[in-house]
């Protein structure tokens, strides 16, 4: 990523991937919180280390579709809270239509690649952990309905469906879910 030397807090926040995390982060956090003050007063209460894995899968979630469906939005509202100005600057793209059908991502790895993978590294371990009788298959399966389903809908927001997208996230939550899986086979023998 490229950070020009005279970067300020506005390019940092406003034009960078650390800026937009950070612009979720608040929310992602209280979809968290309030995911587990649900889990605390429900009679059948879960085990604290599931409602915890819960919570930060919730969050996890909440970030995720956030910063992929509504960072236009986010980044509105951030702005308009930091220098309470009218946004003429941003404005909130919708419905563009693009679309790429054509699986070229090994054909030049950027930064944008990896971090389509690395972004779904964390599925894969805190879905079979916030959900433990998740198989990894179904986990596999749940990545998958969820990435797809993500990638439909973002040419409603203003950004493009990518094949490419698609199999770089896939590569994400397989790498972690088999991590996690064959970590967990491996213990379990040792006990």
């Amino acid at each position: 990523m490229y950070f020009p030397s005279n970067m300020n807090f506005q390019y940092f926040f406003f034009a960078t991937y650390p800026g937009y995390f950070l612009q979720i982060l608040p929310f992602a956090l209280l979809a968290g919180i309030v995911y587990l003050i649900i889990q605390h007063h429900k009679r059948n209460a879960m085990p604290l280390s599931k409602r915890i894995f819960g919570a930060l899968f919730v969050s996890y979630m909440t970030g995720l579709v956030g910063l992929v469906l509504a960072l236009d939005v986010i980044g509105h509202v951030w702005y308009q809270l930091l220098y309470h100005l009218e946004d003429d600057g941003f404005g909130i793209r919708m419905f563009a239509w693009n679309c790429n059908f054509v699986p070229d991502f090994f054909t030049h790895i950027n930064s944008e690649k990896i971090a389509n993978v690395v972004v779904f590294l964390p599925f894969g371990i805190l879905y079979p952990l916030a959900k433990p009788e998740a198989t990894w298959k179904k986990t596999l399966l749940s990545g998958f309905l969820c990435i797809v389903g993500i990638e439909i809908l973002q040419p409603f927001f203003g950004r493009a469906f990518d094949i490419n997208d698609i199999i770089l996230d896939m590569i994400g939550v397989m790498i972690s879910a088999t991590a996690l899986f064959l970590s967990k086979q491996y213990f379990k023998k040792q006990t």
